[in-house]
């Protein structure tokens, strides 16, 4: 028990500095659960969902798959019990921009929160983003019209922090409509 001696290369601060920094990384939370490999039934990779998953304990996932083929399908996920991402499809008989689909359900008094990424291909709503890609050919409701659009909506739940969660949003968005799109059809 004497062998303990001071070394006077490691000042008495470093020492503090480190046992406070090694405390402080065991009280932050951390992803515990499994990255799903696919969203929604739509095959991902890891470095695309990565940024939007929190940390938590348990994922789950609830809802439909969206490579169904049905002209609307939505699912969620749930990191120990709260929503943390939801999606939802749709097919379109006209050709729309992703304006275009949110103007659908924004008011339109608050349109001018509405930005717009990817030439026309993204649009941004309070923690929502809407993507859309040309469709042909497939039919877009019961009475077997041709589809014109595919639009997908993924919404984030309760972010810290808005801006930082539109940026991710339009960053997914990019990556992840051309795979929906194909796999539902388009």
């Amino acid at each position: 028990m004497g062998d303990f001696q001071r070394n006077p290369k490691w000042p008495a601060w470093a020492l503090l500095a480190s046992l406070a920094f090694l405390s402080g990384c065991s009280n932050e939370q951390q992803v515990e659960y499994d990255l799903p490999q696919s969203l929604c039934g739509i095959p991902v990779d890891r470095s695309v969902v990565e940024p939007l998953f929190p940390a938590g304990k348990e994922l789950t996932q609830t809802g439909d798959s969206l490579t169904d083929g049905q002209d609307q399908s939505s699912c969620s996920y749930l990191v120990d019990g709260s929503t943390v991402l939801s999606f939802s499809d749709q097919r379109y008989e006209e050709r729309l921009t992703a304006r275009d689909v949110l103007m659908k359900t924004v008011p339109q008094s608050q349109a001018s929160e509405i930005s717009v990424a990817s030439s026309g291909r993204v649009a941004l709503y309070r923690g929502h983003a809407v993507g859309v890609a040309d469709c042909s050919g497939l039919p877009s409701d019961v009475e077997g019209e041709e589809s014109q659009s595919y639009a997908i909506t993924v919404g984030i739940g309760n972010p810290k922090n808005w801006q930082e969660a539109q940026d991710k949003l339009t960053q997914f968005m990019k990556k992840f409509l051309p795979a929906a799109a194909k796999a539902d059809g388009c």
